[in-house]
């Protein structure tokens, strides 16, 4: 990587491990943007991107336009993985075989795993399972812990309350399965975490100490936090902080949006 402009202007700052980073993984959330931008942007900070996630509406666009954008994360040294409810929708409707296939054919080389689609408690077995499928065929496997409600949810206790024991055994029940890192829910932090200032300090000797002690079991290089893209800017903002705050410059954060 070339000089950067802090690096010139001599001001200090906290390292950054380089790539390819065993911590402080950054994943990053593409919801559409053009290939163009997509370029210029990796041109400028493509060093502290490590995987991207091309979100649904990628769905609706032409497959030679996916494949050209997948080229130019890869040439960044940014590994791509489709949206989680890709893999959910073809493995309710039985075509996770064929899905996966075409997933690699198209240059695909992270697989989430996760079960936001359905109410239906995790079969650990089958989801380990899956894993070794995906790792069969090449792919790097981040699976996923919590829903995005509490409904259903067997990771937690209450809407604001982990259950530790099962979080702690669904993580490393994926991990021992053959998934290089966990994603834990961003919805789920939110609620137990909180994301207000007023609400994380209100919460900070029960939801923080919760995720401290799941990180602790699991351990932290091993888990990717995830916080909602979808909520407004100061709720983002103030949850990565505290997460920066909490484990360090080294936390893996994912979720994050691409143009941030």
């Amino acid at each position: 990587m070339s000089e950067t402009l802090q690096e010139y202007l001599g001001i200090q700052w906290p390292s950054r491990s380089r790539k390819p980073r065993k911590e402080g993984l950054t994943m990053v959330m593409d919801t559409g943007w053009p290939t163009s931008f997509v370029d210029s942007l990796l041109d400028q900070y493509g060093e502290y991107l490590d995987v991207v996630k091309i979100w649904d509406p990628h769905l609706r666009a032409p497959e030679k336009e996916i494949r050209r954008k997948i080229d130019v994360y890869k040439a960044h040294k940014v590994r791509v993985q489709p949206g989680g409810i890709f893999m959910e929708i073809a493995r309710i409707q039985g075509a996770e075989e064929e899905v996966m296939r075409k997933l690699a054919d198209i240059g695909f080389d992270v697989l989430e795993v996760s079960g936001t689609a359905t109410n239906a408690e995790r079969d650990m077995r089958k989801e380990g399972d899956f894993v070794k499928r995906a790792t069969d065929l090449g792919f790097a496997v981040f699976g996923e812990v919590g829903k995005k409600f509490s409904e259903q949810d067997q990771t937690r206790r209450s809407d604001e309350v982990v259950n530790e024991e099962v979080t702690v055994k669904e993580m490393l029940s994926l991990l021992d399965a053959g998934a290089e890192r966990v994603y834990w829910e961003g919805h789920l932090l939110r609620r137990v975490m909180g994301e207000s200032a007023e609400d994380l300090l209100a919460k900070r000797e029960t939801g923080t100490q919760q995720a401290m002690r799941v990180a602790q079991e699991v351990g932290q290089e091993r888990i990717i936090f995830e916080v909602s893209p979808l909520r407004e800017l100061n709720q983002r903002r103030t949850l990565q902080f505290w997460l920066i705050s909490v484990f360090g410059t080294e936390v893996n954060l994912g979720n994050v949006r691409l143009e941030e």
